[in-house]
Parts: C-alpha cells; sequence; structure tokens
C-alpha cells in the first residue's frame, strides 16, 4: 500500500510553526559581554557571551578561532558591569548553533549562582522596562 504524498506547489498548505512556551526556571539575559574563554591544550581565545542565565550562556567564538567541540570543558573569565571582581567559570560546550555554542555552567560555587542569579534579574528588569 502507497502512502499519500504531501501536495506541492500553489496549493500547498502553509506549515504552521507551533511555539512551545519557555519552560526554563530563569529568563535568558539579553547581555552581551566580552569574555576570555581557556581550553585545556589550546591558546587562549577572545569570544562574545550572550543569553546569561544561571545555568548557562551562549558563546560566540570569533571567525578565525574554530570552536571547540561538544563536550569540551572551557573557563569563561568576564567581568560583569555590577562592579565586583571577574568572575571565572567553568563550563560546558553542550551543543553548537549556527549562532553560537550553548553552554552549561558545571561546578558553580553557590555565591557564583547567586550573583549570576542577580545580574540575569537586574538585565531582565532593565530590558523589560526599556
Amino acid at each position: 500500500m502507497k502512502r499519500p504524498t504531501k501536495p506541492r506547489g500553489r496549493k500547498a498548505r502553509p506549515r504552521r510553526i507551533l511555539k512551545k512556551p519557555d519552560t526554563r526556571r530563569f529568563p535568558r539575559a539579553a547581555v552581551e559581554w566580552n569574555v576570555t574563554v581557556e581550553i585545556p591544550g589550546r591558546r587562549s581565545q577572545k569570544a562574545k557571551l550572550s543569553g546569561l542565565n544561571p545555568f548557562g550562556a551562549k558563546l560566540h567564538p570569533r571567525v578565525k578561532n574554530p570552536a571547540p567541540p561538544e563536550g569540551t570543558t572551557l573557563q569563561l573569565h568576564f567581568a560583569p558591569p555590577d562592579g565586583e571582581p571577574p568572575m571565572v567559570i567553568k563550563g560546558l560546550v553542550w551543543r553548537i548553533d549556527r549562532d553560537g555554542q550553548a553552554i552549561v555552567f558545571v561546578n558553580l560555587g553557590g555565591s557564583d549562582f547567586i550573583r549570576l542569579k542577580k545580574l540575569v534579574a537586574a538585565q531582565s528588569a532593565y530590558t523589560s522596562t526599556v
């Protein structure tokens, strides 16, 4: 028995794009900070950090630097604009997207988690009022 084919051409129905509700525990803050990335066995490199959340962020390496593969552990060094000392956070490349790499923070200390949580809340409050 042959499967029915989907209509193509002018009579084809447009596909519906279903948006999934955001089920994250914390929103992503629309930030863009410069970071230094240290990967074992490689030179440190500069990148941009965006989409910050207390559990992870999006990393955008510079074009000339090759992106580390999924599963790579790395350290992120950055100075948030809260006036406190710079942060050093250990992360894991969770997945590689077209627009960057999803980084999950690992072994995050309690004080670093609280600081990130405050930074995300402050940035989210700022962007919702603008």
